[in-house]
């Protein structure tokens, strides 16, 4: 191909025949380019991985074809992955013309096709809360996904504060906010067994903190009862993250000095060196940290700093995490942990720290993994897609990818 080792973007372009290359190995299975199949933001940082087949003579560049012009757009080298010489990889960052596209190359041919657009994650939020709604006004949706939902909500979707005549103030709920309602009246979990009922406890009490200002009396008709749920279900649950979690909903809502002293109860679990704070523990702590009752200072540095820790030390192995054929790469459900800390250890720096290390981890669950596939969690994930795409469209908008 004649090319430099660094990318090339070819301005003008030169038609090619459809198919750029005839000498290739057939795919058997599994693709030998891998690529993010639900596709690319334009600005964002852009790579995809070849893995070779051992003896095979050496592939050094690639290509990539604009499908919509049928020409080639970019020439670019393979590089090393340090310390796995079973892949290589194909970085194409500086392509941003919105469009589709495939990656090409000899031996092996092309990948599978994708897209490059200025909003995709724009895109993926907006489907992803689309999915949830539906999943709330069928009545289909777990507590869990509902509790996502309303924490990317607060974080994401709040719009500005409008002149709205009082009213106007019910019939101007949010359409995001009317379907949890709808969801509450049709759904009843308080006689759950396991942790569900205090999950719905903290759904409650975040739905009465955020939709007080539009129906004050339903608003306190649900703090009522999430208080009624967790007194006779969350003391089953005591050190449970879940409680935790319905703690710090109530306190934040109801400022009831009942509730601040159980979450001084959890300060044991979080002076520990080792305390983790898994999902539970995480959005409690933010909702804990965020409160605007009293709180107690130590408790907040000891959640911060339990946050900010972990996710520093899930940031230092993103290489060995987002690696297609890392044995250190885990689970999908634990590479979603990973995303939800990062995203709270941004929220409380205010910043964009780890705005890359999640857009390697939306990688490796959207193809860039070993077996090439689009992970989706049991529920359909519609809530946390609903967190980690508003998240990263918020980091879109703000041109922070």
């Amino acid at each position: 191909m004649g090319l430099s080792a660094c990318g090339t973007s070819i301005t003008g372009g030169r038609t090619m025949e459809p198919v750029a290359v005839l000498d290739y190995v057939v795919p058997t299975g599994l693709p030998y380019i891998m690529t993010d199949l639900s596709g690319y933001s334009t600005d964002s940082q852009k790579t995809a991985y070849l893995r070779p087949v051992p003896d095979q003579e050496e592939v050094l560049y690639f290509s990539v074809r604009n499908l919509d012009q049928d020409r080639i757009v970019y020439e670019g080298m393979f590089e090393e992955v340090t310390g796995n010489d079973a892949i290589k990889r194909a970085d194409f960052s500086s392509l941003t013309l919105d469009g589709n596209y495939r990656i090409e190359c000899d031996i092996y041919g092309c990948s599978e096709n994708f897209s490059i657009t200025s909003d995709h994650y724009a895109r993926e939020s907006e489907q992803a809360k689309n999915r949830m709604m539906e999943k709330l006004k069928d009545l289909s949706a777990t507590p869990g996904a509902v509790l996502d939902y309303l924490q990317a909500y607060e974080w994401y979707w709040i719009k500005p504060d409008e002149n709205v005549p009082e009213e106007a103030i019910v019939s101007s709920a949010p359409e995001e906010l009317v379907c949890v309602r709808d969801w509450i009246s049709g759904s009843d979990y308080s006689e759950s067994v396991g942790t569900d009922a205090v999950i719905y406890a903290a759904i409650l009490a975040k739905f009465s903190f955020l939709y007080k200002e539009y129906d004050s009396a339903l608003a306190t008709e649900c703090l009522q009862k999430a208080s009624s749920i967790y007194s006779q279900s969350g003391n089953v649950l005591k050190s449970d993250s879940a409680a935790f979690r319905a703690l710090a909903e109530l306190y934040r809502t109801s400022g009831d000095s009942t509730y601040a002293a159980e979450l001084l109860a959890y300060k044991d679990y979080f002076s520990s060196p080792d305390a983790y704070p898994d999902e539970g523990y995480m959005y409690g702590a933010m909702t804990y940290i965020v409160t605007r009752q009293s709180v107690d200072k130590e408790l907040c540095n000891m959640l911060v700093n339990s946050i900010l820790s972990n996710a520093q030390l899930i940031n230092n192995r993103k290489r060995d995490i987002t690696d297609p054929l890392s044995s250190q790469t885990g689970s999908p459900e634990e590479m979603i942990g990973y995303i939800r800390l990062l995203m709270s250890a941004n929220y409380i720096l205010q910043g964009y720290e780890y705005d890359r290390t999640m857009q390697m981890m939306l990688h490796y669950l959207s193809g860039l993994n070993v077996e090439s596939s689009v992970y989706t969690p049991e529920d359909g994930g519609a809530g946390v897609y609903c967190l980690i795409y508003g998240c990263m469209a918020k980091l879109e908008s703000e041109g922070k990818l």
